[in-house]
């Protein structure tokens, strides 16, 4: 298959998808060792599902994304930094992490993690003590505003394997912290990484929260976001 026919397969399947909506955000596809996605996109479902796309038609082509989220305000890269990394300081479950200065040696007896910030890219460094807790520092991120992208290089150690229970244990809990959301009237499960809420929330706002939460977590394949809004 010839890279202008990837490129052309992986335009039209980007249109066709109202969820990126490429009228509005257009999208620049290009291969040449890997597939590049550039652009800004509205929200982190349409990032995800874009990229997505491109791995399914480009097959063992590497994507390079950079696909970067539109936010409301654009930060120094200083002042990102520092807000995420007070952001993960703040999180209770962080409480025994060390969260090093840019320059600072990483200790040889404590989970740590650098923060670093480029142009609204978030870099996550480090070492880390579960897959839940690599996911969160990467939402707790996608969180900080200002925050375009999330480059997660976070190490867990010891290495543990993955699961939908690990997922849906995670969403639960990114859902528990969420202001919008009340867990008690949120049902989530995962099958096969693809995650389906039920519940209620009081505005259409809440449900779009939801999803998008869930879609922040890497490893997610897709969300089927069956919450009503209560009436």
């Amino acid at each position: 298959m010839s890279g202008d026919s990837i490129e052309n397969q992986i335009r039209a399947a980007l249109k066709q998808d109202p969820a990126i909506n490429v009228q509005r955000y257009p999208i620049h596809v290009q291969q040449s060792d890997a597939v590049r996605l550039e652009g800004t996109v509205a929200d982190i479902e349409a990032k995800r599902r874009a990229i997505q796309i491109a791995h399914r038609i480009a097959g063992n082509a590497g994507i390079d994304d950079r696909l970067r989220l539109e936010v409301a305000r654009s930060r120094p890269n200083d002042e990102l930094r520092q807000a995420v990394a007070h952001a993960l300081m703040q999180e209770p479950g962080f409480i025994e992490l060390q969260v090093l200065e840019t320059h600072a040696q990483p200790p040889a007896d404590q989970d740590w993690i650098r923060v670093s910030a480029h142009e609204g890219v978030v870099m996550l460094e480090g070492v880390i003590d579960s897959l839940s807790h690599r996911r969160l520092a990467e939402v707790l991120s996608w969180w900080t505003p200002g925050t375009a992208d999330v480059d997660n290089r976070l190490h867990v150690q010891p290495p543990e394997r993955d699961s939908d229970e690990e997922i849906a244990d995670t969403i639960r809990m990114v859902l528990e912290k969420e202001p919008a959301i009340d867990i008690a009237q949120i049902q989530v499960a995962v099958d096969d990484r693809v995650v389906s809420l039920r519940g209620l929330v009081h505005s259409e706002e809440n449900r779009r929260i939801a999803g998008w939460d869930c879609w922040y977590i890497p490893g997610v394949h897709d969300v089927q976001n069956r919450i009503e809004v209560a009436g």
